[in-house]
């Protein structure tokens, strides 16, 4: 009898075969399993939402909860419904006001992310590289720690000034064409080199993870095959 570690093994395999067809060619199997991807992504997000926050968050507080609120909890109701009734075509504008609202408050949050989350401490980072009191921490040091405030801040400013878009331009030559001051034309061109090692960065982080992944994956199945060999 076949155990259900061999059939979900088996499934495995085709679909990473399925996948892997893809380096060949876009064939109907990759879509199989692309589609395939989506649809139980799509399922399960669903449940997700469902159980973890439509039921706890949504329904079971309206049973429990005061008139007033009940009020407060209709608004993301009437929301959803909304968005739900929008997609008839003859009444495709009435979804524009929860889109609306949650495209602000995405935006918001991600603006608050951003300031808070990242720019604040990127910031308090830069001024720590100039705190006296860490140069001068370590005397043997102190020419490394010169140096490495001074790379962080040429960075930042190199990097501001490749997206500073807003500096008074000149003419040149009594043609329309015109271009920026000399000065920040260099600093954005060192921008462009911390911009270049960042992406570098990161794309050899993700090509690592997904090689690493890849690795896995074939140890796992070269695993299985050895172990449905073994048992035959």
């Amino acid at each position: 009898m076949i155990s259900g570690t061999v059939v979900w093994g088996v499934i495995g395999f085709l679909l990473t075969v399925m996948v892997l067809s893809y380096l060949i060619h876009d064939s109907l199997f990759f879509r199989l399993a692309a589609y395939l991807l989506i649809g139980l992504t799509a399922g399960y997000l669903v449940v997700l939402l469902v159980n973890r926050v439509i039921l706890p968050h949504l329904i079971w507080p309206m049973a429990e909860a005061s008139w007033s609120q009940r009020l407060w909890l209709l608004i993301p109701i009437v929301l959803g419904l909304l968005l739900l009734v929008g997609q008839i075509p003859r009444l495709a504008q009435l979804s524009r006001i929860p889109l609306a609202y949650v495209a602000g408050l995405s935006a918001a949050v991600a603006i608050g992310g951003a300031v808070f989350g990242t720019m604040v401490p990127q910031g308090q980072a830069v001024l720590e590289a100039f705190n006296p009191y860490r140069i001068y921490a370590e005397p043997q040091l102190v020419w490394v720690r010169i140096l490495d405030a001074g790379v962080m801040i040429l960075g930042v400013v190199g990097t501001l000034s490749y997206f500073h878009f807003g500096q008074p331009l000149k003419k040149i030559n009594r043609t329309d064409e015109r271009k920026r001051p000399k000065a920040l034309q260099i600093l954005s061109r060192i921008g462009e080199v911390f911009l270049g090692l960042t992406l570098g960065a990161i794309f050899a982080g993700v090509f690592s993870t997904a090689l690493l992944a890849l690795i896995d994956r074939i140890a796992v199945l070269g695993e299985m095959i050895g172990q449905f060999l073994g048992g035959l």
